[in-house]
């Protein structure tokens, strides 16, 4: 599980009041600041190394190696979490990893430059001084800016939870809440049923329904929902909370159980353990649509590659524009992160017909012109979705996207397959990794769809930078050795 977030230096006694509560927040994320602290740390030693007018012209020689090296390991810090928000009992586990990916980095950079013809980039004590004293510098810098970062806070509001029970909450919420460090005062409460008490009043705002319910998790950014179970009602019995439940697994929150277990403790022990415990059902160590290192990488490979490909582009475009009547560019509603829509860019591979019915391409399917089949087969027709990852819409790597309408068995997506928006925690992507296995193509059968679902959620579960990298190197022999692209 991942390290659960929490605000430090806050009063837990007075967190769940129905008054709004300011807690401390940094004016920059923390994670910028360790950034740039990591990246100048690994530099000084070579930099002074490079002065030096002794057995250093290897350094001095090799200066782009050096902000390669740095570059690499924040990146590397940042796939394995390593600028998440700076808890204090999360900053020593931080700074391991910083040394520790620095050292991993380093190692196989020196060895890398050795093999290829380089055994100069190696300056005798400077190098040993450079593994030695960098990682000495690396925690030196991150507690100096872990200081700094304390010391210039704001105040700033922040959004409670929001906790979803049948009729009633449990008495022992509020204690339960505070100790997972569930922070700020609880934003409002959604009942699926009657209240058993209506007369009396509820300590926290109520919500009328659950649409009203998703709005506020959508626009007040909600990092936490409690779902209460009561031993007398069955889990996840009722079609709304079913439903309800469905609809969250889409958004980036961290979904929590509240079990009432006040019912089995004898009154003596109710004190001492408190009568409601909370356990997690989905937690941040999930990658979601927020993950701004995936964005990063998302952004500066997306605009690198439309400048390689822009003559590419420029030639379909004229190839298309030849190929019959109708638009260059094809746009079509697709579903994206948080079930949101947008319009997916694609270059036109079928004849313009815009009072067709949609309906998935089929092998041998007329529809589609001899340019288009060939821009589909290689898939270089997705290469314009390259403009809808600038724009933020998609991601480079991620479950591809698919029109709302499409069905399986005449079925919608979304109501074929069970946890099927889990998968809109993250942005659709150009390719992922249902397709570098070879899941693409139409979906005439629910077991199929099943299957690239199990990808999409493994990609989730397991995500990391790397693995974004080694799915984009192995799309390239996926299109060409892959024949199920209609």
């Amino acid at each position: 599980m991942a390290e659960l977030r929490a605000s430090a230096g806050i009063d837990h006694g007075h967190l769940y009041s129905n008054q709004p509560i300011i807690v401390k927040r940094p004016v920059l994320s923390s994670g910028f600041f360790l950034r740039i602290g990591d990246f100048f740390s690994i530099l000084v030693v070579p930099a002074f190394a490079s002065l030096a007018p002794q057995e250093t012209g290897g350094i001095a020689r090799n200066l782009c190696f050096w902000p390669l090296l740095s570059c690499i390991t924040v990146v590397l810090i940042a796939s394995h979490g390593g600028y998440r928000a700076n808890l204090a009992h999360a900053r020593n586990k931080q700074t391991r990893l910083a040394i520790n990916c620095f050292l991993a980095t380093s190692v196989s950079m020196f060895s890398l430059f050795i093999l290829l013809g380089h055994p100069h980039i190696l300056a005798r004590h400077w190098t040993t001084a450079d593994i030695t004293v960098t990682p000495v510098i690396l925690a030196t810098t991150r507690s100096a800016v872990a200081k700094q970062i304390a010391a210039h806070q704001t105040t700033k509001p922040t959004s409670g939870p929001l906790v979803v029970c049948n009729d009633r909450c449990p008495d022992g919420l509020s204690s339960a809440l505070a100790e997972q460090n569930i922070s700020g005062p609880v934003a409002g409460v959604l009942f699926l049923a009657p209240r058993s008490s209506p007369k009396r009043l509820s300590v926290w705002p109520e919500l009328a329904n659950t649409e009203a319910f998703l709005r506020m998790v959508h626009s007040n950014a909600i990092q936490d929902v409690i779902f209460v179970h009561e031993q007398a009602t069955p889990m996840f019995s009722t079609s709304n909370r079913e439903k309800l439940l469905a609809d969250l697994v889409a958004y980036p929150t961290r979904i929590w159980l509240a079990l009432d277990i006040a019912g089995n403790l004898p009154e003596i022990l109710n004190g001492n353990s408190g009568s409601c415990k909370i356990v997690p059902l989905v937690t941040d160590n999930l990658v979601s649509s927020r993950n701004q290192t995936k964005r990063c990488f998302d952004l500066v490979v997306s605009i690198l590659l439309l400048a390689f490909f822009a003559p590419l582009l420029l030639l379909c475009a004229s190839l298309v524009r030849a190929s019959g009547p109708g638009p260059v560019i094809f746009r079509q509603i697709r579903t994206g992160a948080q079930g949101q829509k947008f319009t997916v860019l694609k270059f036109r591979t079928m004849q313009d017909d815009p009072h067709r019915p949609f309906a998935q391409a089929r092998p041998n399917d007329p529809r589609i012109t001899r340019i288009g089949r060939f821009l589909r087969r290689s898939s270089i027709d997705e290469l314009l979705q390259l403009v809808n990852v600038v724009r933020g819409e998609m991601s480079l790597v991620g479950p591809r996207p698919h029109a709302p309408e499409t069905q399986v068995e005449g079925i919608d997506f979304e109501n074929a397959v069970r946890l099927y928006r889990l998968r809109h925690r993250v942005k659709p992507g150009i390719t992922g990794l249902a397709q570098v296995r070879g899941q693409r193509g139409e979906t005439p059968i629910i077991s199929m769809l099943e299957q690239r679902l199990a990808s999409d959620l493994e990609y989730i579960q397991s995500w990391s930078l790397w693995l974004d990298i080694s799915i984009l190197f192995k799309t390239l022999p996926a299109v060409i050795t892959q024949t199920n692209a209609h």
